[in-house]
């Protein structure tokens, strides 16, 4: 028996009254009773550690020679995609988003900055699946959005991408909850516009792409219908998301031709 309050209870029979009650869950699907945002912790955690790779190579070099160049092997181009390219490598779209400068530690700080901030707002709203889905997406988004409109062979990396798309789910969770949006949109419009400056070398490219990809996920999540099918309404909703940016991945291979190199 346990004790209770008041009296005590059978074991089993307090079991099945558990079973029985039913799941709470916030507007978007969200499990209640678990505010840890794990995937946020996550996130940070594995941009931190790449981040110290890339300062090992370096500053660090080893005793059995130079530490590997993780920048240099996991950075994007859109070069890299080419259909021409000897041996395609289209794992960069997302593996650079874990990658940030290793000459300058303001860009991971505001980065990480903005995905702990943002992160555990959204997170606990969303739950960790579609939250991490969100990232993904987002940061796969923003290398689409370079692919198309940045010089095939300028190299990008950070989480900027993903961070944007976390703005724009943000925005799209206060408005269907009846909350105020102006100084998100505010502070999302000020980002933008500091991306556009000259000499700063910021990708508003992948930035842009991030903010749209997050927006039209944090919608899929926010107003798929509800009811027993709300979860797999918002699981196909994000999957036809990720194929739409796979094929135009995949048609944007074809943009820089060996000729259009030489020109470059």
């Amino acid at each position: 028996m346990i004790q209770a309050p008041v009296g005590f209870h059978c074991p089993v029979c307090l079991k099945q009254a558990q079973r029985a009650r039913p799941v709470q869950r916030t507007r978007y699907g969200a499990r209640t009773g678990s505010d840890r945002p794990m995937v946020t912790y996550a996130a940070i955690a594995l941009c931190a550690v790449v981040y110290l790779l890339q300062l090992a190579a370096v500053y660090l070099p080893s005793p059995l020679g130079q530490a590997p160049d993780v920048t240099g092997l996991f950075a994007y181009a859109p070069v890299y995609t080419a259909a021409w390219y000897p041996d395609p490598e289209p794992w960069r779209m997302l593996t650079s988003a874990v990658l940030h400068s290793p000459s300058s530690a303001i860009h991971i700080l505001f980065n990480m900055m903005a995905l702990w901030f943002i992160g555990r707002v959204v997170e606990p709203a969303v739950g960790g699946l579609r939250f991490a889905a969100l990232l993904v997406l987002s940061a796969l988004g923003g290398s689409v959005a370079v692919m198309y409109l940045s010089d095939p062979w300028v190299h990008t990396v950070g989480a900027s991408g993903a961070v944007f798309g976390l703005f724009g789910a943000l925005f799209i969770l206060l408005r269907s909850s009846g909350a105020q949006t102006g100084g998100l949109v505010a502070l999302v419009a000020v980002n933008m516009v500091i991306g556009f400056m000259p000499g700063l070398n910021i990708s508003w490219q992948g930035h842009l792409g991030g903010l749209l990809t997050g927006l039209l996920c944090a919608g899929i999540i926010a107003y798929a219908p509800r009811g027993r099918l709300r979860g797999l309404w918002q699981a196909c909703g994000l999957a036809g998301v990720g194929v739409l940016l796979l094929a135009a991945a995949w048609a944007g291979s074809g943009l820089v031709s060996p000729y259009e190199s030489i020109l470059l």
